[in-house]
């Protein structure tokens, strides 16, 4: 019988990374390099929702599989991404349109700068996460 804990434990963690590598160091700076700068603003606010919805289900493969396993600890790193993603999504997302409307940019830089490091935070404890339960030789 498959370690189903092992197997949605790695998939969901290798998906959050690799979906926020991407975002990060390829989607980001591509479209900002490539498009006028107003256009490319508003394209990746466009993009956000996305974002955070794939993060909060890829986030929530990963506490399933881990969970499963018991792994009440680790589960903590994709159960607080979620609820940070869903903070971003819920809050932050529409506090940003909002200072970006109102031409108020140092609120929106502050905030911007809040979820780079959310951001960046997560994806390190979801990087090492995914290194450590791979690496786990007795998996369930």
């Amino acid at each position: 019988m498959p370690a189903w804990g092992s197997i949605l434990a790695v998939l969901g963690l290798g998906i959050l990374a690799g979906g926020m590598l991407f975002f990060g160091a390829v989607m980001a700076p591509l479209v900002f390099t490539h498009l006028p700068l107003p256009v490319a603003g508003g394209f990746i606010r466009a993009a956000f929702p996305w974002y955070y919805g794939f993060m909060l289900g890829s986030a929530g493969l990963a506490l399933l599989g881990l969970l499963l396993q018991r792994r009440v600890l680790a589960a903590a790193v994709p159960g607080v991404t979620i609820l940070i993603t869903a903070w971003a999504l819920l809050w932050l997302l529409p506090h940003m349109d909002v200072l970006k409307a109102a031409n108020d940019s140092a609120g929106f830089s502050f905030w911007h700068n809040i979820s780079v490091w959310l951001n960046g935070g997560e994806l390190l404890a979801a990087l090492l996460l995914l290194i450590r339960t791979a690496a786990i030789k007795n998996r369930d």
